[in-house]
């Protein structure tokens, strides 16, 4: 009996991953529950118009749209999602009005029908009716918000006007020292909420991602092996530490990389390897539910530079770093 109750108890131990786990602070001696997923990888073929491998995806109602960041005349491509048919671009390259200096994320409105564009050499956050630019590529932006120095958005997950889940640059000493914190944005009014920040983290570099469904934003550190989720208001709900966890920096090994929430799992990729290496571009995407428990690590086979989850299609669309293919997209349906 005696003998049961300890094998038990092992095999919950493996499931969890924990070494130790309270209800803020839950720590991971492990991740090794991995899942295969490579052949069930679908490639997505795009022959025109040419996309450089710095770029990054974003899903929309029945659109596919992928920012280049690298582009020569319009930054945001418009495909199909669906057949992945290239239908129009927009988002001119210059400095000009109604054009694009430092092109960043884009954040989709569902409820409103819009995607706001954030403009990093203009500090501005530029407003697009999604049905009028659909039917006429020439459709010119609104102004949606400003921002300035030393605190500013950079990668916001919308709410409403007076909510946003932002990712936030800290900007000090003429960009000498520039750290990145976490909160909320109310865009009418331009106030910044600063959320929890984790006292031992340092040099703060993180992936960001939000949900108001799910009542929380995530936060991923690059230089840490640490995901931190907090809540709508900004408390912190947990710290959960991976089994490379260290108070100290480092300088050459990456750790986290792209996260989404895809309905109640956050989807975080996963590197550990040294930046100066293909293998920094990681493989492995580590499922955790949004109390931060650990469940499982996909492994694709591809070297992902980004992605986003498609929650009608139940699968993640992603681009990868100068690998067998540029794009491609894994359903979840069976996974998770």
């Amino acid at each position: 009996m005696i003998k049961k109750i300890l094998f038990s108890l092992l095999v919950l131990q493996t499931v969890l991953g924990c070494s130790s786990n309270t209800t803020t602070e839950k720590h991971l001696s492990h991740r090794n529950n991995i899942v295969n997923v490579h052949d069930k990888v679908i490639p997505i073929h795009i022959d025109e118009p040419y996309i450089s491998s710095n770029c990054k995806p974003y899903v929309m109602d029945k659109y596919l749209f992928i920012v280049d960041f690298q582009c020569l005349d319009r930054f945001i491509h418009i495909f199909d999602k669906n057949t992945f048919q290239y239908l129009s671009s927009i988002a001119p390259k210059g400095r000009g009005p109604y054009e694009f200096i430092n092109i960043g994320d884009i954040c989709p409105d569902e409820k409103n029908r819009k995607f706001y564009v954030f403009d990093f050499g203009k500090y501005k956050l530029h407003s697009y009716d999604l049905d009028s630019v659909i039917r006429d590529p020439s459709y010119r932006f609104h102004d949606k918000a400003n921002f300035k120095e030393p605190l500013y958005p950079h990668r916001c997950c919308y709410v409403n006007d007076t909510l946003n889940l932002v990712a936030i640059s800290d900007v000090e000493n003429n960009y000498r020292n520039v750290n990145e914190i976490a909160g909320l944005w109310n865009m009418r009014t331009g106030e910044l909420h600063i959320g929890y920040e984790n006292p031992y983290v340092k040099k703060k570099r993180f992936q960001f991602t939000g949900s108001a469904e799910e009542g929380v934003y995530v936060k991923c550190y690059s230089r840490y092996d640490l995901m931190t989720i907090c809540n709508l208001d900004g408390t912190l709900k947990c710290n959960v530490y991976g089994p490379e966890w260290s108070k100290e920096i480092t300088n050459t090994c990456h750790y986290n990389m792209d996260v989404h929430i895809c309905k109640d799992k956050i989807l975080a990729l996963y590197s550990g390897a040294d930046h100066r290496s293909k293998e920094h571009y990681p493989s492995k995407i580590h499922i955790f539910d949004t109390a931060g428990n650990y469940i499982k690590t996909l492994e694709t086979g591809f070297h992902i530079l980004y992605f986003w989850y498609d929650k009608e299609k139940h699968r993640i669309i992603f681009c990868t770093y100068y690998d067998e293919m540029l794009f491609g997209y894994l359903n979840l349906e069976g996974i998770i």
